[in-house]
């Protein structure tokens, strides 16, 4: 687990200060502002309504974990004069993820395998790895309807279920007439690696539907 102190060199110039300038900006020229943050912020909690206790692992999350805050103390208050809102994404997938390139969602990757291979390689225990997964179509939706919501703070975006990575690489092993190869997890993503999220979606979906 990195300490802030050690990722926001990694992180700040970047993710940190492009999105803070931004959003100076915006105040500045009473432009409301949608930005992404991340689940990876709840690290390996279980608790993953927006206001759980927060345990990021890596520089990513650390960085989506500091812009949160630094809204919640500035932006999200009624003496503001813009809406601000964050978004953080579960396992969000869809078409285009080859730029990606490691960081394509398990859907990109698996689909790549089985076309090129025909064998998709999941980890050991990959039965047990549950996560909330969510299509990019579904999640455009949701910032299209929350642009004209009055409505500013940091909301869980995702379907509110979980699929194991097993049946994703079923799902698409049929499709394709693949086989499945289990091999073993990296040793040094194993400490902070997410094996279940799901969504708390009751904030999100109460704005949406008022």
């Amino acid at each position: 687990t990195l300490s802030l102190h050690d990722a926001l060199p990694i992180c700040f110039p970047v993710t940190i200060g492009f999105t803070l300038a931004l959003a100076s900006l915006c105040r500045q020229f009473n432009v409301n502002l949608q930005y992404s943050s991340s689940a990876s912020v709840y690290g390996l909690n279980t608790n993953f309504s927006e206001d759980a206790p927060k345990s990021p692992q890596s520089p990513y999350a650390w960085s989506k974990f500091t812009i949160d805050r630094y809204m919640e103390h500035i932006f999200f208050k009624k003496t503001q004069n813009i809406i601000v809102q964050g978004f953080r994404y579960f396992n969000v997938y869809g078409p285009y993820e080859d730029h990606k390139g490691g960081q394509s969602s398990p859907y990109h990757k698996f689909e790549k395998q089985a076309k090129e291979t025909g064998i998709i390689k999941i980890f050991e225990g990959s039965e047990n790895f549950k996560r909330d997964f969510i299509h990019v179509d579904t999640v455009c939706k949701i910032h299209k309807v929350m642009l004209d919501k009055q409505a500013s703070g940091i909301f869980n975006v995702g379907m509110g279920e979980t699929k194991s990575f097993y049946d994703v690489a079923k799902e698409i092993a049929d499709k394709h007439n693949a086989s499945i190869e289990y091999i073993p997890m990296p040793e040094n993503i194993r400490k902070q690696y997410q094996t279940y999220t799901c969504a708390d979606v009751t904030k999100l979906n109460g704005v949406l539907s008022s």
